[in-house]
């Protein structure tokens, strides 16, 4: 049919767009050849088959349905960061850094880290004599204890906190949001 006869010209607009893309080549290049040859004769044709390579044409060709309001309403909300839950995690850290503050503040009124490591040795040195019998039993002084529960309360504010932030966070393996939200 392709050898020597042309094509006619509704055939060829069949074809067109196989032509244009470069698959009726690789799959019959005698019948990719023919419309070759039909697009040098026919103006027509010519025309159709410019439109078909230009890429304008073929991206305004194109046409995808509008989607659902409920799907661009719920992608809109799921990356909408929530001020309210932005506001609540930044309030937990109040108390942190306040207890941080208190005992930066004990620190640096006991001449920095060297006078806590000197009483830290010091204590060492008691404990040693106190368990080879050569000295009593050390006594632990009060400011020692009020930054051991400073220490515990800022540990478990922390551990609370971090329970709090879990919670407001999807899971890995959930994907999905606390009913809190």
């Amino acid at each position: 049919m392709t050898g020597d006869q042309p094509l006619a010209c509704a055939r060829v607009r069949i074809l067109l767009e196989a032509y244009a893309d470069g698959y009726l080549a690789e799959d019959d290049p005698t019948l990719a050849s023919a419309v070759r040859r039909h697009l040098a004769g026919c103006a027509d044709c010519r025309r159709q088959h410019e439109q078909a390579i230009s890429i304008p044409f073929r991206l305004r060709a194109l046409s995808s349905p509008r989607p659902p309001e409920s799907l661009i309403h719920g992608v809109m909300r799921s990356i909408t960061p929530s001020r309210v839950r932005d506001r609540r995690a930044w309030t937990l850290l109040l108390p942190e850094a306040i207890l941080s503050t208190f005992i930066l503040w004990y620190l640096s009124g006991l001449d920095g880290l060297t006078s806590i490591a000197s009483g830290i040795f010091g204590d060492l040195l008691g404990l040693a004599g106190w368990g080879s019998g050569a000295g009593p039993l050390p006594t632990v002084p009060r400011v020692d204890v009020v930054l051991l529960v400073a220490l515990i309360a800022l540990t478990a504010i922390a551990g609370y906190h971090l329970s709090i932030l879990i919670r407001l966070t999807p899971g890995p393996l959930t994907g999905r949001r606390t009913a809190r939200e």
